[in-house]
């Protein structure tokens, strides 16, 4: 692991040093150019660009009341150090790794070709399309985790064929996905999970004022292998102490699984109104019942300094939040109510429900910095006893993020 990432740092050490000879050089051939912090270096014939993404999230939290386990403390929630290129025109690539906890992590690691109009289709590691907050990037969230359902119900990063495509304020999204990358070359167990996923979004008023926004999306889904298991679980939207108070345990004989999501929002000036809710049932083998879960979340916010975020016709969601002021940046405060429920009694899975409320507030001091400061509260059921978690306790914290990319 330690020469893993050793490799990593000799890796972007070398090619930042190359860039920066690159930015200096009086060259004919291309150049470099910064954008809303960002450092984009293209040719002059359009046909090769690229970028650094790179994301560092420190986080802590400190938690009140209740009868529980959970401790406080610190995290560096991500590491993040990626490269997205063009090359030859029509094609894009993105090699994308995390090292955070000092492990080494795959994330997006794909191909795609874009030589068609208003579409692509791409090959590789990538997140499947479901949900806005999922899919949205952890740089441009507006609380400090994400809501319970994104965490219950996330389809992750797969291996995946995906074609997409989009009009001025429209975009469909199609995937058929395996599993995750697998550390094991040698496999003892057959891979039979996989699955096809779909989503479409949809603004119908798009203007300096105004943008209204829908979207649903679906999955359906075989498990990871032929022992045809799921589990589904979810930590009280903090990662501080990594205890999953939520957890199904391990549902046996499933062939598959299906979600289905609905999504919605209004922004209008500097505030912002989104919503989303989200279903997942299991369907079993042996006449077993079949277990329904759901969850989901709404909040609002308010920017204090008058910015609002676009609508992104290529992602079809909303992008990353720009301060006007280049003195004292952008304020936005924000609050969340969110909701889980992981307990079915008529298919005798008691995985506890919880409601959550949260108000942040978030400080943009420039396009590549941002503090998240949360409190949560947090109201549980009686089966909500994950990893030997009192049921039925409740609580609160705060919670910190402070995030820089670049």
């Amino acid at each position: 692991m330690r020469h893993n990432l050793q490799f990593l740092m000799v890796l972007f050490l070398t090619l930042f040093i190359s860039v920066a000879i690159f930015a200096q050089a009086d060259s004919e051939e291309g150049n470099v150019e910064w954008n809303h912090g960002i450092l984009f270096w293209k040719s002059l014939d359009g046909n090769f660009s690229g970028r650094f993404d790179g994301r560092g999230f420190l986080n802590g939290a400190y938690f009140f009341e209740g009868d529980n386990q959970l401790s406080n403390g610190t995290h560096l929630r991500k590491a993040r150090l990626a490269i997205k290129m063009k090359l030859w025109k029509n094609w894009k690539t993105e090699w994308d790794m995390d090292i955070a906890e000092g492990v080494v992590e795959v994330k997006d690691m794909y191909l795609s070709f874009n030589g068609f109009e208003n579409s692509h289709i791409k090959f590789g590691h990538f997140k499947i399309p479901f949900g806005l907050e999922i899919l949205t990037s952890s740089r441009y969230i507006v609380f400090s985790e994400r809501a319970y359902n994104a965490l219950a119900f996330k389809m992750g990063r797969r291996m995946a064929a995906e074609y997409s495509r989009w009009g001025n304020n429209w975009n469909v999204r199609a995937a058929l996905f395996g599993q995750t990358f697998d550390t094991k070359k040698n496999k003892t167990i057959d891979e039979t999970g996989g699955g096809f996923a779909a989503r479409f979004a949809y603004a119908p008023i798009i203007n300096d004022d105004m943008i209204l926004h829908f979207g649903t999306s679906a999955v359906w889904e075989r498990p990871d292998d032929n022992n045809w298991i799921v589990d589904y679980k979810s930590e009280p939207e903090t990662k501080i102490g990594d205890v999953e108070i939520l957890d199904t345990d391990l549902i046996k004989n499933t062939n598959y699984t299906y979600r289905l999501g609905f999504e919605g929002a209004l922004v209008w000036n500097a505030f912002h109104l989104q919503g989303e809710y989200q279903m997942l049932n299991v369907y079993r083998f042996n006449n077993l019942p079949n277990p329904k879960f759901n969850g989901g979340y709404v909040y609002l916010t308010y920017t204090l300094t008058g910015e609002s975020r676009k609508w992104d016709k290529y992602q079809g969601e909303f992008g990353q939040l720009i301060p006007n002021n280049s003195k004292c940046g952008a304020l936005e405060l924000a609050l969340r109510y969110s909701n889980l429920n992981l307990s079915d009694t008529e298919a005798m899975v008691l995985g506890g429900r919880a409601n959550n409320y949260t108000i942040g507030l978030n400080w943009y001091p420039n396009p590549n910095i941002v503090a998240q400061l949360d409190y949560t509260m947090v109201k549980n059921s009686v089966n909500a006893t994950g990893n030997g978690f009192t049921g039925g306790d409740s609580f609160s914290y705060v919670q910190f993020m402070t995030k820089f990319f670049f």
